[in-house]
């Protein structure tokens, strides 16, 4: 295996960003995304040393260190796959880790990476990777939480909805994304008044009134998405709750939590919304953060999430 020099991933693989630990809860989402849509699997590990680093004379160290983790998590790839699809690897040595990963999972068709439990300090010091890879990255981006295993919840993928406008296309990704796994979908739009009004307005009539308004709003949009997805069981959850606090909440109940990158009352191409934000950092099942747009170059995916073959000319 040559990780030195930068090779791209195979055209609509699933592309995995691995660090020093192998990253071993994005490396198994990966490799069962893989067999699930019969994607190639690509490993990517992005080097980053500063300037006094190198000046030390640890950069031969450093690179040595990141084969070792690159070949042992490319053997481990491979155990898991089991010869179902090929599996490929590099190491890149530019350093610019959010662009590097944002260019190669343009290559691709999904960029699984994991998402590690820090303090909040260091989080407020060095950002969350994760964040700035979704926040540009025109490809589906799934965040694995740290310690994540498969199988460890219900069968159901959970989609999070703001409004209507917003609602068709993460709902049919979500139903893609249950399809593929032969589950359900969950509908999820949670809503609260802000600045003290909850506790004054929200009596009894009040949630029964707005649960039947946003019902009527939301289920045009979602039978549109599920027009296509007949075989797939799909129920709206109106909930009154805090949205954050009811998305991290699906998590336990969620084999996949899918939401849209930004928040609906933000301009297109912003980076993350503050909701997004908060259930990467504190969600405990895998969160599938949808692209705002098909960008030109990007590998097109038909309903069941595997490669569309590009039409031929007459």
């Amino acid at each position: 295996m040559n990780t030195t020099l930068p090779q791209g991933p195979p055209s609509g693989a699933v592309v995995v960003g691995v660090a020093l630990d192998g990253s071993p809860a994005a490396l198994s989402f990966a490799a069962a995304e893989a067999c699930r849509t019969h994607r190639p699997l690509h490993l990517v590990h992005v080097l980053r040393i500063s300037g006094v680093e190198a000046y030390a004379g640890v950069v031969q160290g450093a690179w040595e260190a990141a084969d070792q983790a690159l070949a042992h998590a490319l053997a481990q790839a491979r155990d898991l796959v089991v010869g179902e699809v090929p599996v490929t690897a590099e190491r890149l040595d530019g350093g610019w880790l959010v662009a590097d990963l944002v260019d190669r999972a343009s290559r691709g068709a999904m960029l699984v990476m994991e998402h590690r439990r820090i303090g909040p300090v260091r989080r407020v010091v060095t950002g969350s990777v994760v964040a700035g890879v979704a926040s540009r990255c025109a490809v589906p981006v799934v965040s694995v939480p740290e310690g994540w295993r498969p199988g460890e919840s219900q069968a159901v993928v959970t989609v999070g909805v703001q409004d209507a406008g917003e609602a068709e296309p993460l709902v049919r990704r979500a139903l893609s994304e249950a399809r593929a796994r032969d589950v359900g979908v969950v509908v999820l739009h949670a809503w609260y008044l802000d600045e003290g009004y909850d506790s004054v307005v929200a009596d009894r009539a009040f949630r029964a009134e707005r649960k039947r308004k946003l019902t009527r709003e939301l289920t045009p949009a979602i039978e549109a998405a599920s027009a296509d997805f007949p075989d797939v069981p799909v129920r709206l959850w109106v909930r009154h709750a805090i949205p954050t606090g009811a998305l991290v909440d699906s998590g336990s109940s969620s084999e996949l939590l899918v939401i849209g990158r930004r928040h609906h009352l933000l301009p297109l191409g912003s980076h993350l919304g503050p909701v997004a934000r908060a259930v990467l950092q504190y969600g405990t099942c895998p969160v599938l953060l949808n692209p705002e747009s098909p960008v030109e170059g990007a590998v097109p995916v038909d309903d069941t999430g595997h490669a569309r073959r590009a039409a031929q000319p007459a």
